[in-house]
This record gives structure tokens, C-alpha cells and sequence, in this order.
């Protein structure tokens, strides 16, 4: 079978394996999500299959690591009924409002991301996620490394311009303006050797907060202070890791990584840079899922969604746009299983662009 709207992307090592053996939940030891706002919508379907095919039924833990929406999804899958939790998410999401006219607020944007995690989380969903030993989830946020205290005005503003200017001579050179703060379990097997990486354990009171903090947009939304036990002010993990590079450690097994592209851009600072993309040995054990160009071409509005939806379109509008793109990305999710159950993977699998 070749797919038709799913790419299925892999290195060596994880393209030996997938084939031989098959998809099976416990040949993936690490599951990773990306920074993306609106995007991830393309993959809300995708996401039911994961809860059910690669969740449930698993035997041994596995390690998530997201920022951003990403691990606004993962927190999903690491409460008791990940199902039922995607569909509040997408809810909360889909029906966002603000009242004001052109660009909501720093503050309303904020406000409104809190309610949408509240909504998500309900009562119990913190301590699900913190105490959940086979879903161990890891979210990334970033902290300035002169933290001034600041998150809006000219001085903040020309530390972010600073930064920028040093990601790109080489990405190791943003770990001189911004250090990654991973929040996760007290033992991991996830570690980073690029640049300052500070650790806080994955408490149920620090939940909510971490995952503000992971989708915390400099300049759109207010930075994060008054987590518990963590000084300063944190942002948005995508700073740091945007798509990921995936030089980091973890466990032997493959990679999984659900992507709303078929490109990978590792930091948020890279968006610019194309020529900057993972090195090709960090990709040796990933496995990347994403919809294909000409699906997204086909898509209400042409293109996956993305925070200009919400100014270039009445809200009504935009909430009924979005809800057709989750319709039609069922199909993306009806062929990832038609590959589950078929095991189509020898056909289906393309090597990194690049490779």
C-alpha cells in the first residue's frame, strides 16, 4: 500500500525495525511534539490513534517530550482517559474568543490559554500527568539567561534580537541568551549536552503552570512567574526547541514524532534560517508522521491553520474552518491505521529530506 496523504519519514536504524517488526507500541520508547500553536489540529485525529494504538495497550513506560501545543497534546495522552481529555482540548481550542478588535492582549491571550488548560486538565488531571509512571511526560520552557524580569518593552525586546543574532552564527550560541528548563519526572532518561539545560521535577501544583509556560509566545502572551519552587520569568519551549533537533538522550527504542510538516526546524530562531535543519545521525532512530504538501493544499484555506487565522478571519468563520480541517484529517488517521493493521510500512517509508 502507498499512502497517499500520510508521509511517513524515518532514519536507517528506525526503517530496519519498523519493517521488520511492524508497528507495536513498545518499539517506541520516546514520543516527541512539536511547538505549533493552531497547527496541531492537523494532527487531533492522529492523536485519538495514538491513544488507542500506542498508549493503551502498552507493556513498558514511555517518555514524552513536547513544547508548546506539544505538550499541551502530550498532557492529553498522560491523564487516565487521554480520549476524553483531546476532545476538551480541542473544544477549549477551536472555540476560543476574544473581545477585542484586531490583536487580543498579552494578557487576554494568556487568560484564555489558562481556561483552555483548566478545561483540559479539570480537577484531576494534574496529578494523573505528575504520578503517571508509563506516560512520563517532559515539557520544555526557555528562561532568559539575564533574566531581567521582563516579557514586553524596548530592553526585552532587544534581548530577543540579540538572541536571534546569535542563533545565527550557530544554534549552540542561543544557550549564551536562553537556557531550556525541562520540567519532568525526578528519574529521566531524557538529558541534552547542547547548552544550559535546568531541571525541575514534573510536580502536580508545577502542572498547569509548566504547560503555561511551554506555549508562553514572547510578545503575544505574558511570560510565566510564580511557578512553584522555579525563579524568574519562562516562555515558550519552541524557543529553544521549536521542531526539535533531536540531539538529546533517551532510552534505546525509536522515536516517534507526530508533525504537522514534512520539514523539521529545531529552534524558533530557525524559522528564517533554511538551510538549518537535524543532522541527519540524530534522525537515525525517528520516526516522523506528517500530512503531505498536496494534502494541505486541499485543506480549507489551503494551508495547516495557524495563529493568523485568527485575525484574517471572523471568529465564527474561523471555528468553522477549523472544524472542517479536523474533519478532513480523519483520513490522515484512517491511513496511519490502514498501516498499523496492514503493515504497509515497506512501501510507505521515505528517508529524511536530505538523507
Amino acid at each position: 500500500m502507498t499512502t497517499r496523504n500520510l508521509v511517513v519519514r524515518a532514519g536507517p536504524r528506525a526503517s530496519d525495525r519498523l519493517r521488520a517488526e511492524g508497528f507495536h507500541p513498545d518499539l517506541f520508547s520516546t514520543l516527541v511534539g512539536a511547538s505549533g500553536g493552531p497547527k496541531w489540529l492537523v494532527l487531533r485525529p492522529i492523536d485519538d490513534v495514538l491513544a488507542e494504538r500506542l498508549i493503551a495497550p502498552r507493556t513498558t513506560p514511555i517518555d514524552t517530550l513536547g513544547s508548546s501545543i506539544g505538550s499541551f497534546r502530550h498532557a492529553c495522552h498522560a491523564q487516565s482517559d487521554p480520549k476524553a481529555a483531546l476532545a476538551r482540548f480541542e473544544d477549549g481550542y477551536i472555540e476560543q474568543r476574544y473581545e477585542s478588535a484586531g490583536q487580543p492582549s498579552m494578557e487576554e491571550i494568556s487568560d484564555e490559554s489558562d481556561r483552555i488548560l483548566s478545561l483540559f486538565l479539570g480537577e484531576k488531571g494534574a496529578e494523573e500527568i505528575a504520578s503517571n509512571d508509563r506516560v512520563r511526560s517532559h515539557f520544555v520552557a526557555a528562561r532568559l539567561i539575564r533574566d531581567r524580569g521582563l516579557d514586553r518593552g524596548l530592553g526585552f525586546q532587544l534581548q530577543l534580537a540579540a538572541a536571534a543574532l546569535q542563533n545565527g552564527g550557530a544554534r549552540r550560541y542561543l544557550g549564551r541568551a536562553f537556557e531550556r528548563i525541562l520540567f519532568g519526572p525526578a528519574e529521566s532518561s531524557i538529558a541534552y549536552h547542547d547548552f544550559r539545560t535546568t531541571r525541575y521535577e514534573l510536580e502536580a501544583t508545577r502542572v498547569q503552570h509548566a504547560l503555561l509556560a511551554s506555549g508562553s509566545i514572547p510578545l503575544v502572551m505574558r511570560g510565566v512567574r510564580e511557578t512553584p519552587g522555579v525563579p524568574g520569568v519562562l516562555f515558550d519551549g519552541g524557543i529553544v526547541d521549536y521542531h526539535f533537533d533531536f540531539e538529546f538522550e533517551r532510552r534505546d527504542g525509536l522515536v516517534l514524532f507526530a508533525h504537522f510538516f514534512d520539514r523539521i526546524v529545531p529552534g524558533w530562531f530557525d524559522k528564517p534560517l533554511k538551510w538549518r535543519r537535524p543532522d541527519a545521525a540524530a534522525l537515525d532512530d525517528v520516526v516522523m508522521l506528517a500530512p503531505s504538501d498536496e494534502f494541505v493544499a486541499r485543506l480549507p484555506g489551503r494551508k495547516v491553520p495557524d495563529r493568523n487565522d485568527f485575525l484574517n478571519l471572523p471568529t465564527n468563520e474561523r471555528i468553522r474552518q477549523w472544524r472542517r480541517i479536523v474533519d478532513d484529517c480523519r483520513s490522515l488517521a484512517d491511513e496511519l491505521i490502514d498501516l498499523i493493521d496492514g503493515n504497509g510500512w515497506s512501501e510507505a517509508i521515505q528517508p529524511f529530506a536530505g538523507s
